[in-house]
């Protein structure tokens, strides 16, 4: 009886259509983590933008041969993959390319009860700063009924990107909605150029469209020089049994410890200035001060920003623990495979994202030079992120039996900490240029006080959010970028509480030095 009241018809995909092409889906597509989540990403534009040009030059690129596959519709195959669905051609009313909607307001950004509290780089001070929680302005960022799970792809006829557009008078929001089955942060990037390509009228810069009806990349670690070099991390690749422990450890945690935070850090440009400057230059000093080494390659001469922001947020999440733990902590920074394996001249808009680690302890992150920490992650990535390297991990890996929709490796042991990063800087977001979308007026609304970052057309504010199933982004931290004024914007997902450690180290410590 009890399920009975309880029992729910099982949702139907919709019919297949005779004309669609499928095609399955990529390896790096068809992962578990890709699968679990359903992203949202928001662009605070201070111009007032039409909304039909966005969507009308979003529909014209995906009318174009290749890029039609982003209109696709996503199926389960009979093997439980993944499949997409190209239609032969779109149609606003019965298929569509994309999923659009929009809000329009009469009353300024700074009028409305929500949108005015999104963050404006305006007074900031001179050191990182918690700006708010990205989830508050999620009910901004997508229609009421937009999907929130793979679920509602696969059992609605729902297009894979959706566009929705908040205007206001002197104001517009532009968001982004998508599957990260779909593309990473570099695909976004290709999407976004070839899009503005089209809104402008260069239809001739659009790149063509790589990887349309093959993978490029499932043959990794196949090549005959694929086992030419040792893999180097092969060592600390966690077994089976270590994998069960930590995931047991893992689950604990989640199930005592359930409620999570998303917090958007602002770095204002004047303090990394300093803090870029220092570290660069301590770098340096050890280097010259360093003995020869007696065969071994010369560790890197030059670190990026990048090195630097995961040192940094690396050590703030050890605040809260001993100085003399040997608790391991892996630091995975999202690697691209685009630069080293796909061809430069076309747009590959899919995932193409290896993790790179370094192996910390606790006590190395507290009481090493924040130069030392950001060397370490420096020569990792460049060690392990050569394409030799890259190809005997994807061959080591095989031989363990795993193929690469599967390759989902991990490196440390049971009783670490695992903190990710993903850098999309390379993307250039806050260069997104919708100037041929602005509207002329005469006049402005109430809040018409453009933000101290403010370039005409560009974004002066964005922020990722989303939905996840089934695992949780606690200890990750997307690095969105660097705006027009020189500040880096970035999101962390922490166990409730923690952030309280990292606030207190912006105030008290900010550059992250040896206390």
């Amino acid at each position: 009886m009890v399920n009975l009241l309880f029992w729910k018809t099982p949702r139907a995909a919709p019919p297949k259509v005779p004309t669609d092409t499928v095609i399955p889906l990529h390896a790096f597509d068809d992962r578990p983590i890709n699968k679990s989540i359903q992203l949202l990403f928001l662009m605070r534009f201070d111009d007032v933008l039409d909304p039909e040009k966005l969507r009308s030059s979003l529909e014209k690129l995906l009318a174009r041969e290749g890029w039609c596959k982003l209109g696709a519709r996503l199926r389960l195959n009979s093997k439980g993959k993944l499949d997409y669905h190209v239609p032969a051609s779109y149609d606003r009313e019965t298929r569509p390319a994309i999923a659009f909607s929009h809000l329009q307001y009469e009353t300024a950004i700074g009028e409305h009860p929500l949108a005015s509290r999104l963050p404006r780089p305006d007074g900031l001070s001179d050191r990182p700063a918690l700006v708010c929680e990205p989830d508050t302005f999620k009910s901004l960022m997508r229609r009421p009924d937009g999907p929130t799970s793979l679920d509602d792809y696969l059992y609605r006829d729902e297009p894979q990107l959706g566009l929705h557009v908040v205007s206001f008078t002197d104001a517009t929001l532009v968001s982004l909605n998508w599957p990260h089955t779909l593309l990473d942060g570099m695909g976004r990037r290709e999407l976004l150029r070839a899009w503005m390509a089209v809104l402008d009228g260069r239809d001739d810069d659009v790149l063509p469209f790589y990887g349309y009806d093959h993978d490029p990349l499932v043959d990794l670690g196949l090549s005959p020089d694929a086992g030419a070099e040792k893999f180097k991390m092969a060592e600390h690749l966690m077994s089976k049994w270590q994998m069960t422990l930590y995931g047991v450890r893992y689950l604990w945690d989640l199930v005592w410890n359930r409620e999570e935070e998303a917090k958007m850090v602002c770095l204002p440009a004047p303090f990394l200035k300093t803090l870029f400057e220092s570290t660069r230059a301590d770098y340096a000093a050890s280097l010259a001060d360093a003995p020869t080494a007696n065969g071994k390659p010369a560790p890197p001469t030059f670190l990026s920003e990048g090195d630097i922001i995961s040192a940094y947020f690396s050590r703030a999440m050890t605040q809260r623990l001993p100085k003399t733990s040997t608790q391991t902590v892996s630091v995975m920074n999202a690697f691209g495979l685009r630069g080293t394996f796909l061809p430069a001249d076309r747009a590959y808009v899919a995932n193409a994202v290896w993790g790179v680690f370094t192996l910390f302890t606790v006590r190395e992150l507290a009481t090493q030079p924040l130069s030392a920490l950001a060397g370490k992650v420096r020569h990792t990535i460049a060690e392990h992120g050569t394409r030799e390297q890259l190809e005997a991990r994807a061959a080591f890996l095989r031989s363990q039996g795993a193929d690469m929709s599967s390759m989902l490796d991990m490196y440390g042991d049971a009783g670490m900490m695992l903190l990710t990063f993903s850098n999309w800087t390379k993307g250039r977001f806050f260069e997104t240029d919708f100037s041929a979308a602005v509207v002329e007026k005469a006049g402005e609304g109430a809040d018409s006080k453009k933000p101290a970052n403010y370039h005409r057309g560009r974004p002066s504010y964005i922020q990722p959010c989303g939905y996840v199933q089934n695992f949780s982004m606690r200890n990750s931290f997307p690095v969105i970028g660097k705006d027009n004024a020189g500040n880096y914007w970035l999101v962390g997902t922490l166990r409730k509480g923690e952030w309280a450690a990292i606030e207190e180290m912006f105030k008290t410590n900010p550059n992250g030095k040896v206390v």
